[in-house]
């Protein structure tokens, strides 16, 4: 498990626990047991770090910030407080779990069932995020008729406490600093990534915050792109969204 204190110092040789000290890319690199806990909690939870070696270098710097910004925290590539506390919470999704390089891939056709299980309101503030959120909600249904993941769009009633807003951007979109956002550039590990966010979320939430995440493109088809192709992007995205949902609900 994960200590409460963090100690600012550093003696070369020593074993520490994760959530002993700060961890973050300088050099000499961090190594040590508690560097390779942080791997594998990153690794396990869909934040690839170029596998656990107990260095602390620049890809565990990429994936924690990846992480942090999954989690809405301060993407600052420092593991100190916040960070080991969010690790503290995932502690079951994480410890003895495989990488995700490892984990099989579910597709959305094989997971159908959770559609109907999980109420998520879909909506983006733009020309190219709004057709994502409404392919997705269209592919949903044809999944399962008795889907509940549906866009703004076409929602009949206010969103209630339980269901989930996913607000779709793009990588120059601002969202509120404490909103979990999904970089959503790694396929294999999307799925994990929103299911880590919707958890961060749900510890967020309350009667005057709702359940709430962002998921943030890769890009955004141009304004003066042909439409074919814009539809072709939107497609793709919402594929790959709606399969990583199903994945991180299952």
């Amino acid at each position: 498990m994960i200590s409460e204190t963090i100690h600012r110092h550093d003696k070369e040789g020593e074993r520490f626990e994760l959530g002993e000290r700060l961890l973050y890319l300088r050099t000499p690199n961090f190594t040590g047991k508690d560097v390779e806990e942080l791997q594998t909690a990153l690794g396990a939870l869909g934040f690839a770090c170029g596998g656990v070696s107990g260095t602390f270098g620049a890809y565990t710097e990429g994936a924690l910030r990846k992480f942090q910004l999954n989690m809405g925290l301060a993407a600052d590539g420092i593991a100190g407080v916040n960070t080991y506390a969010i690790l503290r919470n995932l502690h079951n999704a994480w410890m003895d779990k495989p990488q995700m390089e490892e984990c099989a891939y579910m597709g959305f056709a094989r997971a159908a069932d959770v559609l109907e299980q999980h109420a998520v309101c879909l909506f983006g503030t733009e020309g190219f995020t709004r057709k994502v959120a409404s392919y997705m909600s269209n592919l949903a249904m044809a999944t399962n008729p008795r889907s509940k993941m549906v866009s703004a769009e076409t929602l009949l009633v206010p969103p209630d406490s339980a269901m989930l807003l996913a607000h779709i951007v793009g990588p120059q979109d601002a969202t509120g600093p404490s909103v979990p956002r999904v970089v959503c550039d790694d396929a294999s590990a999307l799925g994990k990534r929103i299911g880590a966010a919707i958890d961060a979320a749900r510890a967020k939430a309350t009667e005057d915050a709702p359940l709430r995440i962002a998921l943030e493109l890769p890009g955004v088809a141009d304004k003066d792109a042909d439409e074919a192709e814009v539809d072709r992007m939107a497609h793709h995205d919402a594929i790959q969204l709606l399969d990583a949902f199903c994945m991180a609900f299952s």
